[in-house]
């Protein structure tokens, strides 16, 4: 249990630095503890779930009172707008913490059966830890049609079965954001393909030594599975109940390990940290030609980057073979209906409203928020992929992530994923230090998954 403790403040450390990298509005990958609460940790500037929120002044004398529990930046600003325009409801905005500071909480809260929200901002990995221990309500009877309106893989991250136990809000499809002025410089053309992308690495990086064409940080576990997602390895599988896949050694897994490995090895990748300072320099310094970006990151990507502002540009992420079009997502929230409310019909009018309306997300895609949406009428509208950032010139980077959005793949995330990511850190630190090999820490991963999955209560299967 100390290992998890110590690998899990690890990740509250990675989020910290990622939270300020992209103005808050970021979503994460920090973790509640798989032992036991923690103390109460909240981001740069955010307020306190316990010593009040926002959102809720002004409320009608009377109005039904709805306790909502989130951290990104904006939500405020839409719950204000919620507010003003159903005047029966009156919802107040509490952060309780980012992620994982706040699912801590909420377990918590469970547990003693007193203090929980009515609604709560849940990443979609962290979804089924909830699910599977029933603190969440079935939205099925409150919810109607908006499933028209969602992505497909946002709508199944979700649902488990007939039942639908969250509200997606927002998605991170993938893409390639590349330097077009070191393309330019060195001949490169942009590669549709992972082959034609290694090919690609091996001419940058023998025209320029110092340069590599991307990052890869093994240590940070959300980009790596949204990749392994895209290359067709994604190591989960989950249908609900008792049985659970994990295969992090199969042809596919063994593929794309070798594929990064060869990478590394050449020196072709560079290994930095996530939202570091080191990251932000290599971008802006041309050692670095392109980053496997989620939609979201631009926005945070032109405020830490200064010298190459309008250089760069988005692509379809290479695929295994020309013509293929599959999609990883990195990043994601939903809202959920929590367990023991009196008030659900409501909670639900809410978390519908704020994830599939019209009005909630010009205010969640806007400049303060920076959500990208998995609202298909927004995502599919001209105004929406015609938006330019100064970072990228007077290209349309959204026309790339809204297409790449609709290529996603369903996926489940299983409900192992605290244990899951807090002991990613330690067991694949080393491939980022060079003293062992992705394809090792792999196999080391798939024993210690299946030992923690099995001692839970789980049946495992390869997938």
């Amino acid at each position: 249990m100390s290992e998890y403790s110590t690998n899990r403040d690890r990740f509250r450390s990675r989020y910290r630095r990622w939270a300020v990298a992209t103005g808050g509005a970021a979503l994460t990958t920090v973790l509640l503890a798989a032992c036991g609460s923690s103390s109460d940790t909240t981001t740069p500037g955010a307020t306190s779930g316990t010593s009040g929120g926002s959102g809720g002044a002004g409320c009608r004398s009377g109005a039904t009172s709805l306790t909502f529990w989130g951290w990104s930046a904006g939500y405020d600003l839409a719950v204000k707008k919620f507010n003003q325009t159903h005047p029966d409801i009156c919802v107040k905005l509490e952060n309780a913490g980012a992620a994982g500071d706040e699912y801590v909480k909420l377990s918590d809260a469970l547990k003693a059966h007193s203090g929980t929200p009515d609604v709560a901002q849940i990443e979609y990995f962290e979804l089924p830890s909830f699910e599977i221990t029933k603190s969440l309500v079935d939205l099925t009877p409150y919810v109607g049609v908006a499933k028209q309106n969602e992505a497909k893989a946002a709508w199944s991250a979700v649902t488990q079965g007939s039942a639908q136990y969250a509200m997606p809000v927002d998605l991170g499809p993938l893409a390639l954001y590349y330097n077009s002025a070191v393309f330019t410089r060195h001949k490169i053309a942009v590669p549709a393909t992972w082959s034609q992308f290694a090919a690609a690495a091996d001419t940058l990086h023998a025209a320029d030594p110092k340069a590599a064409i991307t990052n890869f940080d093994p240590v940070d576990a959300q980009p790596v599975l949204a990749m392994m997602q895209q290359y067709g390895a994604f190591p989960f599988t989950y249908s609900g109940g008792d049985r659970l896949g994990i295969n992090f050694t199969g042809a596919a897994q063994t593929a794309f390990a070798d594929f990064w490995q060869g990478l590394i090895d050449k020196k072709e990748v560079t290994t930095a940290a996530d939202f570091s300072p080191a990251q932000w320099a290599n971008l802006d310094s041309g050692a670095n030609a392109a980053r496997i970006s989620p939609a979201w990151g631009p926005v945070g990507m032109q405020g830490s980057i200064k010298k190459t502002i309008g250089s760069w540009r988005a692509a379809p992420v290479p695929q295994q073979q020309a013509g293929q079009s599959a999609g990883g997502n990195w990043g994601g929230s939903t809202l959920a209906v929590v367990k023991g409310t009196e008030h659900a019909k409501e909670a639900a009018e809410f978390a519908k409203w704020f994830g599939g309306s019209a009005d909630a997300w010009p205010i969640l895609s806007g400049d303060v928020a920076g959500a990208f949406p998995g609202y298909l009428p927004l995502l599919n509208s001209p105004a929406f992929q015609s938006r330019t950032l100064p970072i990228s010139g007077t290209s349309q980077p959204n026309k790339v992530f809204a297409k790449a959005a609709q290529d996603l793949r369903p996926i489940q995330w299983p409900p192992i994923m605290t244990a899951a990511l807090t002991q990613w850190t330690s067991t694949f630190a080393g491939v980022a230090k060079g003293t062992e090999t992705l394809p090792e820490a792999f196999k080391t991963f798939q024993q210690q998954m299946v030992s923690y999955a099995k001692a839970q209560g789980f049946t495992v299967t390869k997938g």
